[in-house]
């Protein structure tokens, strides 16, 4: 394939779902002697370099192709659906804006915005997702039939390499909440659940780990746990490094998300591989990414039967972690790049 491959998003950061995508699917198709280029208006510094989305439409080649990411309101949009290139869209969904109204007002509203965009999307030459979730999302804008579903990660994303971690078994059962410290990912619940389980006898500890940029909502989540008299009990671990993050995987006796809106959930996958079990919200694409692997739940009572079951029941835990190993598995080897090579050459 004499051409290049271009890949374009809004933003693109190390430690971010979109950016980790982006960042490795680069990498992976650069490996395998395809030429591939990042841009983004804004970006995370990083070894490999990423260009300003300006220098795109200076460097662009007829013959390239371009794979923009869409997870949000892109105001570069008309104008790359204007360049002549073959084009494919990643499509990562867009959260409800409803879900962020209260504490992040300025990302709601361009959440908001993106659905005026979605009709905008039909007019790519090949569509793909990252889940059947946001396929089914979109297909209330535009037709979505021939669109292709491809998880957003690589095998060579750096923890899939890391051994089966072995939960430490000393002291209380460890809940595990991993992702952006955001409203819709709903962590109060989390906070809630634990003191649920408390009443219930089962003395569990919940660590939540990610970034908050959010001030009013952090302070929100404080007042909560202290309220709860949970101090004790619930650690607000922030960004942590590698290291770090495998501690927090070998300590957990369970993956918890009581997000309300996951367009796939990278976290649920990684716990899978690593062999923790996964407790999840009913309604989202969590459920679709952990399939028979997980358990479910649609109201708190349930989430927090869920969550004594696989704290208590060594045998509920064996069969969660044994399914949880081969799913993941499966779903790995569908995002190689052998998957990827043979749909832009197409393009």
């Amino acid at each position: 394939m004499n051409t290049s491959i271009r890949i374009v998003a809004p933003d693109i950061h190390a430690g971010d779902a979109v950016g980790n995508h982006c960042i490795h699917l680069a990498q992976d198709l650069n490996a395998a002697g395809l030429p591939t280029f990042l841009y983004a208006q804004r970006s995370t510094p990083l070894d490999a370099p990423i260009l300003p989305l300006e220098a795109l439409f200076e460097q662009a080649q007829t013959g390239d192709r371009l794979l923009v990411s869409y997870s949000i309101h892109d105001p570069y949009l008309e104008q790359l659906l204007a360049m002549p290139q073959r084009k494919a869209c990643y499509f990562h969904g867009v959260t409800p804006p409803e879900l962020l109204r209260e504490h992040e007002p300025v990302t709601a509203d361009l959440c908001a915005r993106s659905a005026l965009q979605f009709p905008l999307l039909a007019r790519f030459d090949l569509l793909l997702f990252n889940s059947e979730y946001n396929r089914r999302d979109l297909s209330a804008y535009i037709d979505t039939s021939r669109g292709i579903v491809i998880p957003p990660i690589s095998p060579s994303f750096k923890l899939f390499s890391w051994p089966e971690v072995h939960r430490v078994g000393v002291g209380d059962p460890v809940i595990l909440v991993l992702g952006r410290v955001v409203p819709h990912k709903r962590i109060e619940q989390a906070i809630e659940l634990t003191a649920m389980l408390h009443k219930r006898g089962c003395i569990a500890r919940l660590e939540v780990v990610g970034p908050c940029s959010n001030d009013g909502y952090r302070a929100h989540l404080n007042q909560m746990i202290d309220a709860l008299g949970l101090s004790a009990y619930v650690q607000m671990r922030g960004m942590v490094d590698e290291e770090a993050l495998q501690d927090c995987y070998a300590r957990a006796s369970v993956l918890l998300s009581t997000s309300e809106h996951e367009g796939f959930c990278v976290p649920v996958l990684e716990a899978m591989h690593l062999g923790v079990p996964v407790v999840v919200r009913q309604g989202t694409a969590a459920v679709e990414v952990g399939g028979n692997a997980v358990l479910a739940f649609s109201t708190a009572d349930e989430a927090a039967g869920q969550l004594h079951k696989v704290l208590n029941d060594q045998g509920v835990r064996d069969e969660l972690v044994k399914l949880g190993r081969e799913r993941a598995s499966a779903m790995i080897r569908q995002a190689s790049v052998d998957i990827w090579i043979p749909l832009l050459e197409r393009l």
